[in-house]
């Protein structure tokens, strides 16, 4: 083995020893120190910075290119960049740390029959006598009343049920999960079922706990997707698990944990215990289901992007590792094809895309933006692989929706901004970067074909003019002065203005090319749908000006929340539902957009960050 060294993290006060040669970076993850590093620890992002304080450090390559001399005098080093040997001791600066993200727990109001999976029965049954000599499971499943049911076949089970019914002399609860018992409990214990239905999306996690009899909603948890620390799009979550020997199952206990720490949380909340959790259903893109069963996501890390299942799962809770009833299960709606995965299928159940006779178009903005297509009792679908940069990465001072992150950007004669929590700006989320982009369009700081800086000399007023430094590729435009966010200016440069030309234009090509399949125009629209965090709190008319979105009157748009989370609830409390999500999967057209003839040049011309131009019917 090799020599083991000390890390000390500031200001925490945490100390962990590691072995000779991990990085910082690895080091903080062992103590659950959550440092932001949105490329997995490529050295490519810069994010997560931490200052040396003790130790010897010189800046290799990588940090010279991300960090400016100022920071690197400072003893600023990136923390996957360094490497433990001899006692370090390094301080984490709050920008530095992945925080809470602002997450969209809610969605659309679906009004829906309860009719649980899952469900409880209490039972007196009559005990046996000369003239009823049945047996115990007989008199069970008679009094039950459902000729279809059966039990189930695990010896454990048999054992307790067994126990419990004499024990309880006759007075008991079964538990009912479709049309098997899965569990016999002493006494009337009917009033505690409960399930969860969870969002595990690639950025945050959803947990929602729900009363199984009634519908209720109990509480709700959520928290960062902790996976993010080896990558914040899911092709670095399928590097990673393809790279290392236990990639897959590192990032299985990852989601594993915080599943756990969700459940915990929600229950406490409600006043509930796990084992009184008989089901969670879930939903996810493909990669996100795959690594939360740890199922290898290797098929979709290379073309024709293939997921190794795409069908429902149901799985025992204890075989994943969660902390619910021991004999609880769990529940994964079927996903479409490639990256199209669960999490759609839930957009679609949530907002009933498919009971409309008029077209509606579903866009879930996110690292790949789905976009659902509904026309005449047709449903398309796709997924634009737009990056992360409506998540603030790869964005020059791009960050998370979290506390300090510029939400909004309105110019008149000043640039105002507003920030999350209010707290000091110290970065830009990904509707900041939509409103400033728009507003500095509109201003004429950013031209349509991306460029930075005014069409004409003297065309921007003075005081905007001086907000703008450099030229051509090394161009920048201040947003929030250094004196204004205490520390750093937040800054957009042209390349950032490239990213999100790169972003926009693979979701705003994705809706057009669908659009084309059913025959139909912008015109045609009768209802855009805006599903998850970004669309959630976006500002319609920015992404319009921009071109985000389609030319559809404002009245026409929609932010539904959660979605995703709304469908995962209403699996869980409608078996006809969650029989319709499985058809509504099976019936979806997958369109795989690489392979459309024209899609590129269609992607190109719709970069422009310009509104877009309404097309003919087919065009």
């Amino acid at each position: 083995m090799r020599d083991s060294t000390r890390v000390t993290f500031l200001p925490d006060g945490q100390t962990i020893e590691v072995e000779e040669g991990t990085s910082v970076l690895a080091a903080a993850a062992h103590i659950g120190l959550a440092i932001a590093s949105p490329c997995g620890g490529n050295a490519t992002c810069g994010r997560c910075q931490v200052r040396v304080e003790q130790g010897i450090w010189e800046p290799n390559q990588a940090e010279q290119r991300l960090l400016t001399s100022e920071e690197l005098a400072q003893g600023f080093r990136l923390a996957c960049q360094g490497r433990c040997s001899g006692d370090i001791v390094v301080f984490v600066p709050e920008f530095s740390r992945t925080a809470i993200h602002q997450i969209a727990v809610e969605g659309i109001g679906a009004e829906i029959e309860v009719d649980p999976a899952v469900r409880k029965i209490f039972l007196r049954l009559p005990a046996p006598s000369v003239q009823d000599l049945r047996s115990d499971f007989s008199r069970l499943l008679a009094g039950i009343g459902s000729p279809d049911l059966s039990l189930d076949s695990d010896p454990g089970f048999l054992r307790e049920a067994a126990t419990a019914i004499r024990r309880a002399n006759f007075r008991v609860t079964a538990v009912v999960a479709d049309s098997k018992v899965i569990a016999v409990e002493e006494g009337d214990t009917s009033a505690d079922c409960y399930g969860a239905a969870v969002d595990i999306g690639t950025s945050t996690i959803v947990l929602y706990l729900i009363r199984l009899s009634t519908g209720e909603r109990v509480a709700v948890a959520a928290t960062p997707n902790p996976q993010s620390r080896h990558g914040e799009d899911v092709i670095s979550r399928v590097q990673f698990a393809r790279s290392q020997p236990d990639g897959t199952a590192r990032l299985q206990a990852l989601v594993r944990d915080a599943l756990n720490r969700l459940i915990g949380q929600a229950c406490k909340q409600a006043g509930v215990l796990p084992n009184h959790i008989w089901e969670m259903v879930f939903v996810g893109n493909s990669c996100m289901t795959h690594l939360m069963l740890g199922v290898p996501p290797e098929g979709l890390g290379m073309a024709p992007y293939v997921p190794s299942f795409s069908c429902a799962q149901y799985v025992p809770a204890s075989a994943l590792g969660l902390r619910i009833n021991a004999r609880a299960r769990a529940y994964v709606l079927s996903g479409i094809a490639g990256f199209v995965g669960a999490d759609t299928v839930g957009v679609i159940l949530a907002t009933r895309l498919w009971q409309d006779d008029g077209l509606r178009v579903a866009v879930d903005i996110g690292t790949n933006g789905e976009v659902v297509v509904a026309s005449g009792g047709r449903l398309l679908a796709a997924s634009g692989a737009a990056g992360p940069a409506f998540e603030g990465a790869r964005i020059s001072s791009g960050m998370p929706a979290v506390a300090g992150a510029i939400d909004t950007v309105r110019i008149e004669d000043e640039i105002a901004v507003t920030t999350i929590a209010g707290a000091p700006p110290r970065g830009i989320c990904g509707s900041g970067l939509v409103d400033a982009a728009a507003e500095l369009l509109r201003m004429g700081v950013v031209q349509p074909d991306g460029r930075l800086g005014p069409a004409e000399p003297g065309a921007l007023p003075a005081w905007l003019a001086e907000r703008v430094h450099g030229k051509g590729a090394g161009a920048s435009v201040e947003l929030v002065s250094a004196k204004q966010s205490g520390g750093k200016p937040v800054k957009l440069t042209a390349r950032d203005f490239r990213e999100l030309q790169l972003a926009k234009g693979a979701i705003a090509a994705a809706i057009s090319l669908l659009l084309q399949k059913t025959g139909a125009s912008y015109d045609d629209v009768s209802e855009l749908l805006l599903a998850g965090a970004f669309g959630n709190y976006i500002r319609p008319a920015s992404a319009l000006a921009i071109g985000l979105l389609p030319p559809v009157p404002l009245e026409r748009i929609r932010p539904v929340g959660n979605a995703a989370g709304v469908g995962a609830q209403v699996a869980l409390l409608s078996r006809p539902l969650r029989r319709q999500a499985e058809e509504i999967a099976r019936a979806v057209e997958y369109v795989e957009l690489c392979d459309e003839p024209g899609f590129y040049d269609r992607f190109a011309e719709l970069m422009a960050l310009a509104p877009s131009q309404a097309v003919g019917r087919g065009g």
